[in-house]
C-alpha cells in the first residue's frame, strides 16, 4: 500500500492529520514499534529524505 498526500492517520494523538504533516518523531516511533501501519510511516520518512536530498 502506498500512502498519498491525503492519507490520514486514524489513531492516537495525531488522528485526523495527514501523514505528510506528522512529526518525524511520531513516524519513527511507528517504525520502531512495528505499528500495524508503520508502512505508511516508512514511506513518508523515505519521501521526506528523498525531497531533502533532491534539493541539494
Amino acid at each position: 500500500m502506498t500512502h498519498t498526500p491525503h492519507t490520514i492517520c486514524d489513531f492516537g494523538l495525531h488522528k485526523g492529520e495527514a501523514y505528510t504533516k506528522l512529526p518525524a518523531s511520531f513516524l519513527n516511533w511507528m517504525v520502531a514499534t512495528k505499528h500495524e501501519k508503520s508502512h505508511y510511516a516508512s514511506q513518508e520518512l523515505k519521501r521526506r529524505e528523498n525531497a531533502a536530498t533532491s534539493r541539494n
